[in-house]
């Protein structure tokens, strides 16, 4: 491809009209999302414009509208932008996991890649992907990494006192640390092996889900499903972190719920996932557990944050009350 062909965009290389490459591994594309049309559509762009497109692209709408009738989003899903590409759309119920499972069913890949339906991605994003699949049959999963993470955020003091009380947190190892909670590789330019990937970005095999699938009683935007689903996975087979398979996550504010919900779905969580996954292997953790709940309010007091603290609170006495 010659420079002609591209231009340069949010730093990525992006092909104008990309040469439709198919890879050795055949791919899926699952996108889940819920009343977010432009973020979605931009997206789509995004992939759009790989140099290897997916064989496959499901689309899991929760939409109360269902987004399929958007001139917008019917203008790029379409064999005009993905000639090489099997199209599915699906309308469902809401419910991050119960979607999820939704796609994997109507999946017929070799690999399977979730993506968020708030991300751009480099161009050669699929391909860099793909091709650890390929050359590394060891792997059942992998993620790539996002690059508008400030690199400045692992000098903030909350960053510190994450690492100090065993909080989830990036430039990281990618592990999960002896309280349960996971720690991402994003920002670091190593690959390497790790254990909790991100739900916005990443891959497995399709034989992954003859074991495991999303947890469905994590309902709504179900925080931590994605490291949940990972630390299952990574007890079985090694999972990767790609540095070259790069992407931009936007967090879209759209669909989200307030700060004190937010929050509070992130203790219950954390809770019902410890108690799930790593008290059975060794009751002892319980005192990292509590170490760490412990540090979800010093850190939100040392953001001032005091309707996180609320969240926690009510997080918490929900789960155990």
């Amino acid at each position: 491809m010659n420079a002609q062909q591209k231009e340069k965009i949010n730093g990525f290389s992006k092909t104008v009209r990309p040469d439709l490459l198919r890879g050795t591994v055949s791919s899926s594309v699952i996108i889940c999302t819920r009343n977010r049309t432009a973020d979605l559509v931009h997206a789509l762009n995004s992939l759009a414009q790989q140099t290897e497109l997916p064989t496959e692209l499901i689309i899991v709408d929760s939409s109360t509208t269902p987004v399929q009738g958007e001139e917008s989003f019917a203008s790029v899903f379409s064999p005009n932008y993905f000639p090489a590409t099997q199209l599915k759309y699906l309308h469902t119920g809401p419910g991050l996991p119960y979607q999820r499972n939704i796609g994997i069913a109507h999946a017929t890949c070799a690999v399977v890649h979730f993506l968020d339906d708030d991300v751009e991605l480099d161009a050669n994003y699929l391909q860099s992907m793909n091709s650890v699949f390929n050359n590394n049959p060891h792997f059942a999963g992998g993620m790539g990494t996002v690059c508008n993470i400030p690199d400045s955020y692992r000098y903030k003091a909350y960053c510190m006192l994450s690492r100090v009380f065993l909080l989830q947190r990036n430039f990281a190892s990618g592990n999960f640390t002896l309280s349960g909670l996971p720690t991402h590789a994003y920002g670091n330019n190593k690959f390497a092996s790790v254990e909790a990937l991100g739900g916005c970005c990443m891959a497995y095999r399709r034989t992954v889900f003859q074991k495991h699938l999303f947890d469905e009683k994590l309902g709504g935007y179900a925080f931590m499903e994605d490291c949940d689903f990972s630390r299952r996975v990574s007890f079985d087979a090694p999972l990767f972190f790609n540095p070259d398979a790069k992407m931009l996550h936007f967090a879209s504010p759209l669909a989200r719920d307030g700060v004190v919900k937010n929050r509070a779905m992130y203790a219950y969580n954390y809770t019902y996932l410890f108690f799930k996954n790593v008290y059975p292997r060794n009751r002892l953790k319980i005192v990292f557990y509590c170490w760490s709940v412990i540090g979800l309010f010093v850190v939100a007091i040392a953001k001032r944050d005091w309707l996180g603290m609320r969240g926690y609170v009510q997080g918490l006495r929900n789960y155990y009350f």
